[in-house]
């Protein structure tokens, strides 16, 4: 985990530690496939909880992983108030797709994104095969780059 806080002066470090993957866990699928069946935080219970399924466990995730994928943040180069979300339904298409997570629905108001606080959503990728993958996420940066992910109302000035 790291952090940085960009300043006046430039990047600044603030925190730099070693953690479990946080957010709310649509990461943990992918996790396990690239494992083999298990993460950090399977893991970390089975230390406590589990000693025999603790025992068990590699000393060292497999190389190469098991399986090729990532969560991609999905980011705006547009703004208005959204009419219909199509690149969420090309998106949901992807071989690779596993996951889509975005709080973004018919109505809501997209501004362009300019850090992880503006971010529209995640997409979880993973297939066997790295290509497939890396082929998904261009799909994705393509989407984002036309402003293909979202349709917006006509905006009237009065």
């Amino acid at each position: 985990h790291g952090e940085v806080m960009m300043t006046t002066e430039g990047p600044c470090l603030v925190e730099m530690n070693v953690r479990a993957r946080g957010g709310d866990g649509n990461w943990s699928i992918l996790s396990r496939a690239l494992t083999g069946g298990y993460s950090q935080v399977e893991s970390s219970v089975d230390a406590y909880l589990e000693k025999n399924a603790f025992a068990i466990l590699p000393d060292k995730p497999p190389s190469p992983f098991k399986a090729a994928g990532q969560e991609v943040i999905l980011v705006s180069y547009s703004r208005g108030t959204v009419k219909a979300a199509p690149g969420f339904d090309v998106i949901q298409q992807l071989p690779s797709f596993v996951y889509l997570e975005s709080g973004v629905k018919v109505g809501s108001k997209v501004e362009h994104t300019i850090d992880l606080f503006t971010c529209y959503g995640s997409v979880i990728l993973m297939h066997p095969d790295q290509a497939v993958v890396e082929k998904d996420v261009q799909t994705i940066r393509q989407l984002e780059e036309s402003n293909a992910l979202f349709e917006y109302e006509e905006e009237f000035n009065l």
